[in-house]
């Protein structure tokens, strides 16, 4: 086994329920376990990301709470040359789901979902290569 370190992480109470709900579904031994699947989880999308090069075309699906979609409106019109189209609805529970074609850069697409991932009312994001 590898030697393992202790940090100091400071989460939201949302953080902390949606750690405990991933804990008990997936019958982890404690909070540490938790993390350390969402880690590898995080690190197998960052490699898929990374072999992102010249131009590419996909899909990026969001999802984000009604409140707060306007940082992501904000870093979507900073990505706007290569939205080729978007479609957004509204949830229920406060919710909004945004559907974006796009279709640049291997370089901008890494920023635009970097720009999306910073925002807090993000709740998922996935973007799938055609």
């Amino acid at each position: 086994m590898r030697k393992k370190s202790i940090i100091s992480v400071s989460l939201t109470e949302n953080n902390i329920e949606n750690l405990d709900r991933l804990q008990k579904q997936l019958g982890l031994a404690g909070r540490s376990e938790a993390i350390r699947v969402c880690l590898r989880a995080t690190e197998s999308e960052i490699r898929e990301r990374e072999r992102l090069v010249g131009d590419v075309e996909g899909i990026l699906i969001v999802v984000h709470k009604a409140d707060g979609g306007h940082d992501l409106e904000e870093a979507g019109h900073e990505h706007q040359g290569i939205i080729l189209t978007q479609v957004h609805s509204h949830l229920k529970s406060g919710k909004c789901l945004d559907v974006f074609i796009i279709s640049g850069s291997a370089k901008e697409t890494k920023a635009m979902l970097a720009a999306f991932e910073k925002n807090e009312s993000l709740e998922y994001i996935k973007f799938v290569i055609s």
